[in-house]
């Protein structure tokens, strides 16, 4: 027997392997640091920061804002998609300037914008993203004034670092001496105007005055230690609109942030950065920004820009250059002429909350009102600027209809329980794994670990951002990849006991196996891209690393665990496989389906009509998600139940519609109040009832939802279910040929059924109806009907065998050949789901919930229900024809 040679198959899996611990590097990097640490980290590499996984505010803590435009000012002509892309811009250039971490801006909808802001509270955020931008046309500085101040400030730096070494080394005697030098730059730049300082007076800032020496040292000495050299140092070309590079660019704004710095520059002047990073050579990896000096009197303001728009320049000596085109009107053009007339051979700053957009040189009067832009890289940095000059006065004001806080501790919480709770239920699932499949459970585990790295590669390269539910998404993913394993295992035991060898019944088995795991993993990457597509916030992330993580898991089963499998053989010329024996109650189950399906319709009808009376009767209980009002997360730190405290104490104050409601599953004691209201004020009014109570808790986390999103949120919440029974249907349809239909339609009665007697046991134990929990829901049909098309699809292989003379034989016999694959898939995600609602955490604990709930649910259906219902449709058709 031939040796297993090292091929390119081998070669591409470990290419992937290291690619994705390359990726996944920079993520491990900046996650296992916390707090001020990782903040600091992150200001030094920035470029990490870019490739690495985002945490949502549920993790990082922080705060989300829903922005939306307030229409009634607009006209009929006016176009909202430009209005909202010209309010993108704005608030991202804010949000930058403002130096966050991993800010996430990006529209919703046609009028909408959403911004999360990791580590910023409710006030701050608020304020940030809400204020009036402002455009301003500034001329740079003379390179007079540019080079007078940039040496005092080196002098005044260089002077500063040696007086504070200096200090270092003195003996405790000699403090009067070590301070003069120091208190004396200090004290001159009190005394000396701008226009003194500026001609050169340095001999006067150099005379010791020793007064005050303690104070100064105090507030200056440690950060301009910090500095350690010249202002001029860190630029890469000197000049006014010098580079400075992307690493030392939170070091400059340090130094121009120190008092003595401050005081060196001229009153009618002032620095300021440009926007973007910029390559300083088109072959050099090195990003800069530039850093400019600027008058600070405004010329112009933007009110006075009607338009601007980007174009490629067809004629004369700049033909084939990218410029803009700005448009003044009202007595813009008269300005804006005496302006240019009056700076003729000088830069003209265009700057955006004291950001500078663009700095083009002023070549002439230009007597119109028309000005151009020029010297831009592409036409999507024109387009970006055009959109910014558009913005100088907003169309439209946008109003603020939906926030959401979570405290630090409270996010470092819920990764400690998302992630915990994970880790247990997986090595659950690995123990089973290699106990119920001996060597081939371990092969199995390898490639969930791969799988695992490959997936978190993938969403680093993507810049994805993982939330809570998204965690659970993550583990449950990994979880049901083991499905595939259980799929091709099954099968190698079929192959085995017909009397193959151990080579070749891994072939056939691979073989055999490979329709079923593509048709039920592609069926759950549609639910998953449903949910991407339609789903918001933490629904849409879950989509995002469900589509991914099963995309990956495809890759793990079929090719990683292939490749080992055959080295194994290989390696030894081995004619037999350690893959376990299994139970035998389940191998060999002899299930009566077809003969009792009237039973089981019996059973089903029962739990439907219990559902939808519970729901009739009891209802949902709906999150604010979906209602509109505001929620808070409240903890105690001691571990009695303060429940009946809570509403005491919001009753006595006379806070009335209130819901109090503990949150389990959790290491502190938490709890949550709901109310369906818009008053701004009710946090206040909530604390000072609980403060007039003695209640000594804490608010941790708000949500404040209006009622546009709740109506938005229900209706796509109802049209993301029908569209995945839908998109099912096609797809089933279009793979079973000529059954395919009564497949199809089987599938879909299916998932109809599960969805029904699932949504009653939510309404029956009042789970919290919210984004999460829809999240769940879906998945839930994703995984019933993964189960379903497996069995499926053994019906139709069996049918080519057996042909369709018997068909309820034939579906019987199939249901009982997939019972022991059904089973072990069910216990090994449900090891995961039991997890996840005991130890999750109360953001995923009814998540967890629902899912072990529909685990059940759709077992049973995909064997009892689904089957019969083929046998139905197919018995229909002979009549119909």
């Amino acid at each position: 027997m031939n040796k297993h040679k090292f091929g390119m198959r081998e070669f591409f899996i470990l290419l992937v392997i290291a690619l994705s611990a390359y990726t996944v590097w920079p993520s491990i990097q900046v996650h296992t640091k916390k707090g001020e640490e990782q903040k600091a980290f992150l200001k030094e590499n920035p470029k990490l920061a870019t490739r690495s996984i985002n945490f949502g505010l549920d993790l990082a803590g922080g705060t989300s804002i829903t922005l939306q435009i307030d229409p009634s000012g607009l006209k009929e002509d006016d176009d909202i998609k430009d209005i909202q892309a010209q309010s993108l811009e704005i608030i991202r250039n804010r949000v930058d300037q403002f130096g966050l971490s991993e800010p996430q801006i990006s529209p919703s909808g046609d009028d909408r914008i959403l911004v999360e802001l990791a580590g910023v509270d409710d006030s701050t955020a608020k304020s940030l993203v809400g204020s009036t931008a402002k455009l301003e046309f500034k001329i740079l500085a003379e390179s007079e004034k540019f080079n007078t101040t940039l040496t005092l400030i080196d002098q005044y730096l260089t002077r500063q670092t040696s007086d504070v070494t200096a200090a270092d080394s003195a003996a405790t005697d000699s403090a009067a001496v070590k301070d003069s030098t120091v208190a004396a730059a200090a004290d001159t730049a009190k005394q000396l105007s701008d226009e003194e300082l500026l001609s050169g007076n340095v001999a006067a800032a150099e005379a010791p005055k020793a007064e005050d020496s303690s104070k100064t040292e105090e507030t200056e000495a440690a950060p301009a230690s910090a500095v350690g050299k010249a202002l001029s140092d860190y630029y890469m070309n000197i000049g006014n609109g010098g580079f400075i590079a992307e690493e030392d660019i939170e070091k400059v704004k340090k130094i121009l942030e120190l008092d003595g710095v401050k005081k060196l520059i001229p009153r009618d002047v002032n620095f300021a950065f440009g926007s973007g990073l910029e390559k300083i050579k088109n072959d050099s990896p090195v990003k800069a920004k530039r850093l400019y000096l600027l008058k600070r009197r405004a010329e112009m303001g933007g009110d006075d820009i009607v338009n601007a728009q980007p174009h490629r320049i067809s004629d004369g000596v700049s033909a084939g250059e990218i410029a803009v085109t700005l448009k003044f009107g009202g007595i813009g053009p008269k300005k804006f002429s005496a302006v240019t007339a009056a700076n003729v051979g000088k830069q003209m700053a265009i700057v955006l909350d004291n950001q500078v957009i663009s700095a083009p040189r002023i070549n002439e009067r230009i007597p119109n009102g028309d000005a151009q832009i020029t010297g831009l890289d592409d036409m999507a940095e024109a387009n970006r600027l055009a959109v910014v000059l558009r913005a100088g006065a907003l169309k439209a004001p946008m109003k603020i209809i939906e926030s959401r806080t979570v405290g630090a501790t409270l996010g470092e919480e819920n990764i400690v329980q998302g992630f915990g709770s994970g880790a247990i239920g997986l090595i659950l699932c690995l123990v089973f794994m290699v106990a119920y499949y001996r060597l081939g459970g371990f092969i199995a585990s390898i490639g969930m670990f791969i799988n695992t790295l490959v997936t978190a590669a993938v969403m680093s390269v993507f810049n994805a951002t993982l939330t809570l539910p998204g965690i659970a998404g993550f583990i449950l993913v990994v979880g049901m990849s083991l499905d595939a394993n259980v799929i091709i295992y099954e099968r190698i035991r079929e192959e085995l006991k017909a009397g193959l060898t151990a080579r070749a019944a891994v072939a056939k088995g691979y073989e055999r196996a490979f329709s079923a795991i593509l048709d039920s993993n592609l069926t759950t990457v549609l639910t998953g891209l449903i949910l991407y597509k339609i789903g918001t916030g933490s629904v849409k992330g879950f989509g995002l690393t469900l589509t991914i993580g099963i995309l990956t898991s495809l890759f793990c089963a079929i090719t990683l665990t292939r490749a080992i499998l055959d080295w194994k053989l290989a390696k030894r010329d081995a004619t037999t496989l350690s893959i376990g024996n299994g139970f035998k109650a389940i191998n060999e189950a002899n299930l009566q389906i077809i003969p009792n399906r009237r039973k089981f319709g019996i059973i089903s009808l029962v739990l439907i009509v219990a559902s939808i009376a519970c729901i009739a009767v009891k209802g949902f209980d709906f999150s604010i998600d979906f209602t509109g009002g505001q929620v808070y997360t409240i903890q105690y730190q001691d571990d009695a139940k303060h429940e009946k405290d809570l509403s005491k104490a919001l009753s006595a104050a006379g806070i009335t519609g209130t819901k109090v409601r503990s949150l389990g599953g959790t290491s502190a004691n938490s709890y949550q109040v709901s109310l369906r209201t818009d008053d701004a004020n009710f946090e206040a009014t909530m604390q000072q009832a609980f403060d007039k109570a003695n209640q000594k808790c804490v608010i941790v986390a708000k949500d404040t939802v209006g009622p546009t999103i709740g109506k938005e949120l229900r209706f796509n919440a109802i049209l993301s279910v029908i569209l995945a029974w839908i998109g099912i249907l096609l797809y089933v349809w279009f793979r079973f040929g000529k059954f395919g239909l009564g497949f199809g339609v089987a599938a879909v009665l299916g998932l109809v059924h599960d969805t029904i007697i699932t949504l009653g046991f939510i309404s029956a134990f009042s789970l919290s109806f919210d984004g999460a929990l829809i999240a769940s829901l879906l998945t839930m049909i994703g995984y019933s009907v993964n189960d379903t098309i497996v069995n499926f699809d053994r019906i139709r292989e069996n049918t080519v065998v057996f042909g369709s003379a018997n068909f309820g034989e034939t579906i019987n016999k199939s249901m009982n050949q997939c019972f022991s694959r059904t089973v072990v898939t069910s216990l090994t995600t449900l090891f995961v789901c039991v997890i996840l609602a005991v130890k999750g955490g109360s953001s995923i604990r009814d998540f967890g919930l629902v899912q072990c709930f529909g685990i059940l649910i759709g077992t049973y259906s995909s064997v009892c229900i689904c089957s019969p219902i083929v046998l139905w449709w197919s018995n229909r058709s002979k009549k119909t024809v």
